[in-house]
């Protein structure tokens, strides 16, 4: 594999933990109206993670045509998904 997908992989490894570091903190008791909000936001936080990961794997399956395109898209998504979350590596 080359370094920018190994770097890519480590951190989409980062943001795995950090969402499920989101996860256990968003799920912890709250009242019922702040439950609901959170678990939306939460719901939002793991589409955009998906998003990251379909379109890593579909960079890792790619030829060498396009590739660039993928990485440009890929680099969008991880970045929205990055500041949604609040997470600067």
């Amino acid at each position: 594999m080359d370094p920018y997908m190994t770097k890519t992989e480590a951190l989409l490894r980062q943001g795995r933990a950090r969402l499920d570091s989101l996860s256990v903190r968003m799920r912890a008791a709250a009242p019922a109206f702040s439950a609901v909000a959170r678990r939306r936001k939460l719901m939002n936080f793991e589409a955009r993670f998906a998003e990251v990961s379909r379109r890593f794997e579909m960079l890792r399956t790619a030829g060498t045509g396009s590739v660039a395109d993928l990485k440009v898209a890929l680099e969008k998504a991880f970045d929205t998904f990055r500041s949604e979350i609040g997470w600067t590596p």
